[in-house]
């Protein structure tokens, strides 16, 4: 119900901002595409989605012969759905992705765990360099209001987690429940049963991310295709623009992207929303762009990478999910 709301809010947001900067102005600049160029522009789109699904197929396949790509690519919209509707740091499906492929795959609950955080390791570590490359040249140029910084040092920490996940000891909690050993209330009890499950599965998941993937060249591989599918992204915006009528500078263009990508990571309102259009529409207007042409902008630019991909992967995610009850109900 919370997530429907937030939903509803941010569209709210999408139709007074529309009617406050000129709702003929922005019709008329979103107009000049048309469909066939819609049907293009979603095509690539649907490719880095794609991309991204194969290296978490990559290094499925490291562990389990049974996995197939159109499995895979399936059950991660369906990952991307539920992503897209809650409020995350690019994470919100991944719960759902370990589940159902548990459900597919005779691997084990740890083995699937580790194999999707090195996934979105692999993902977003190019994300994050490209992003401080990004700001680095940024800064040369002028002054990013604070809050992209801000969410930039947000993206720092949370990536610190991993390194905390890939190298977890439980041995301090272990520590730490010794010293209240005394504590005999079946409220600890409980607590201290809960605590130990999960640090064991903490310690398994640790273990097992490291073989993963061994194979330097493997790394490499899946490293590079991480990172072309983060240079899409300016591409994307890039040729958005373009379609709609403007020659935009390709620097303002990457420094806007990144930074709305940044910020969209907030997790404030379901899939970014909001704050990524409102971020790429604050950053283009330093190409001197009126404000409903920047927001025109980053309206299409977010049809063609949010709207329609949540439309397509809701097929999967009902698919998986009534699947899924099937077999239980059985």
């Amino acid at each position: 119900m919370k997530k429907s709301f937030l939903l509803l809010v941010a569209i709210l947001f999408f139709l007074v901002l529309t009617v406050v900067l000129g709702y003929d102005e922005v019709l008329d600049v979103i107009g000049r595409m048309s469909f066939n160029q819609l049907l293009l522009m979603t095509a690539l789109q649907l490719c880095t989605l794609f991309l991204t699904s194969f290296i978490w197929y990559y290094l499925l396949r490291q562990k389990s012969s049974k996995v197939s790509l159109s499995n895979v690519f399936g059950i991660n919209l369906a990952g991307s759905f539920v992503e897209s509707v809650t409020p995350s740091v690019k994470v919100g499906g991944e719960a759902l992705k370990v589940y159902l492929m548990q459900k597919e795959t005779a691997l084990k609950y740890t083995e699937i765990t580790a194999i999707t955080l090195v996934s979105k390791f692999i993902s977003l570590f190019p994300f994050l360099i490209i992003s401080f490359l990004t700001l680095f040249i940024a800064f040369l140029s002028f002054d990013l209001p604070l809050f992209i910084l801000l969410a930039f040092l947000g993206l720092v920490l949370f990536f610190c987690l991993f390194f905390v996940i890939f190298n977890f000891k439980g041995s301090f909690l272990e520590r730490l429940f010794y010293k209240f050993e005394q504590n005999k209330s079946p409220v600890f009890k409980k607590i201290k049963n809960k605590v130990i499950k999960v640090q064991f599965f903490l310690e398994e998941t640790s273990l097992k991310s490291k073989t993963v993937v061994t194979d330097f060249r493997k790394r490499v591989l899946l490293f590079a295709i991480a990172f072309v599918v983060w240079s899409f992204y300016p591409v994307k915006v890039y040729l958005v623009a373009r379609i709609l009528g403007f020659q935009l500078n390709p620097v303002i263009v990457i420094i806007a992207t990144f930074s709305a990508y940044l910020v969209s990571m907030i997790p404030l309102l379901p899939g970014g929303l909001a704050t990524f259009e409102g971020t790429l529409a604050l950053v283009l207007a330093y190409e001197g762009l009126a404000p409903h042409e920047a927001f025109s902008i980053a309206i299409m630019t977010r049809v063609i990478t949010f709207w329609i991909p949540l439309l397509i992967s809701a097929i999967p995610a009902i698919y998986y999910i009534n699947k899924t009850k099937d077999k239980n109900g059985k």
